[in-house]
């Protein structure tokens, strides 16, 4: 029997501050344990890695509610002018679709073993969002 690998390599792009596009979002679970939220980005910032796209992930919640000092409500606010909120409100990732931001990436090293895994499976994740382009 053979097997196809499914995936194409995650990105890999020097550590900084782009701008970047939110094409879009998805769940899912990570190992079967937790619960994530995953919002897609295509750069672009001109130069070479314009159209890139990375992902910034969220741990969220089973029950589906969301704290006040999660990453997701600051992230979420930050995209709603800094407005928070009601109580029971819905904070649908809808929110950042199509919007411009700053982000800063940041490139992860994973480790198999504890032990550093080699350059080629380094890649870059948006680590956070500073602000939403107005322009």
């Amino acid at each position: 029997m053979d097997f196809v690998c499914k995936d194409n390599p995650r990105a890999l792009i020097p550590e900084g501050v782009y701008e970047a596009v939110c094409t879009g979002y998805d769940d899912g679970f990570c190992f079967g344990k937790c619960r994530k939220l995953f919002l897609t980005f295509k750069i672009i910032t001109p130069g070479p890695h314009l159209g890139t796209e990375l992902f910034m992930a969220f741990n969220m919640a089973y029950t589906g509610k969301i704290a006040a000092g999660s990453k997701y409500y600051k992230t979420w606010c930050l995209a709603n002018n800094w407005q928070k909120p009601t109580r029971n409100a819905v904070m649908s990732p809808r929110i950042f679709k199509n919007k411009s931001f700053a982000v800063k990436v940041k490139t992860v090293k994973p480790k198999h073993n504890r032990a550093a895994m080699p350059k080629d499976f380094h890649y870059s994740i948006i680590e956070q969002i500073l602000n939403v382009n107005t322009g």
